[in-house]
């Protein structure tokens, strides 16, 4: 696929803005060389990256929406959109503070099940089939030690029961994603697979355990250059 100066509107949290965790210091700071900064660089087309910190699917839904009616897409851009990594977390200070309650997730499943799907269906109206893209996966001990600082890890891992959970969680809505897709003839980049089958897996994920490397930036812009040498 030649994408020299194609028009790419990207629409994602902090995974397609780049964000990275520095080590040293322990706070958060955008990857220079990211995964789509690199693939506009490589395929040199025009990217309007709209991907933020901390966007679920029902803030983006309205941004986009807001975008759209001051610019409306074109039938031949390119929509990219990557949504459930921050849908799928939990208020983690108040599973601390009332382990024995019921909690709810940022953005129910079935929530964002509908509202990814509104979302598809706001770019088909422009005649524009959106790309989906994958949650790369996380390292559910690394995030739960992160999620709990300052906090109970103790009273979060009894609400939780099993660790694992969190990472089941991560997959159901990463399912939900994959099956969008699906139901819509949308082509999906599958970043999750090649973070799964990397032999690094471990260090393409952040100290966090949920953000990417600098290396997972690199392999998430391997899994960008790989699908545009395989579509037509």
């Amino acid at each position: 696929m030649n994408l020299e100066k194609r028009h790419i509107t990207v629409w994602g949290d902090s995974i397609l803005k780049g964000v990275v965790l520095d080590e040293g210091t322990s706070t958060y700071r955008v990857c220079p060389d990211n995964a789509v900064s690199r693939f506009a660089d490589a395929t040199r087309a025009i990217i309007a990256n709209h991907a933020s910190f901390g966007m679920t699917a029902t803030k983006a839904r309205e941004r986009i929406l807001r975008s759209i009616e001051r610019t409306p897409p074109r039938p031949d851009d390119i929509v990219l959109v990557e949504f459930g990594g921050n849908d799928c977390d939990y208020h983690w200070t108040d599973i601390s503070a009332r382990p024995e309650e019921h909690h709810e997730p940022k953005t129910p499943i079935e929530l964002f099940g509908r509202t990814l799907q509104e979302i598809v269906d706001v770019f088909k109206n422009f005649d524009i089939l959106p790309v989906l893209m994958t949650l790369p996966p996380l390292d559910p001990n690394r995030y739960l030690d992160w999620v709990s600082r300052g906090l109970n890890r103790a009273r979060i891992l009894k609400w939780l029961d099993d660790v694992n959970k969190i990472y089941r969680w991560q997959e159901a809505y990463n399912d939900i994603v994959a099956e969008t897709a699906q139901s819509n003839g949308l082509r999906l980049i599958d970043v999750r697979k090649d973070f799964l089958v990397s032999e690094r897996y471990s260090s393409l994920i952040c100290g966090d355990g949920i953000h990417p490397s600098p290396s997972g930036q690199e392999t998430i812009f391997k899994s960008f250059i790989n699908y545009a040498a395989t579509s037509a």
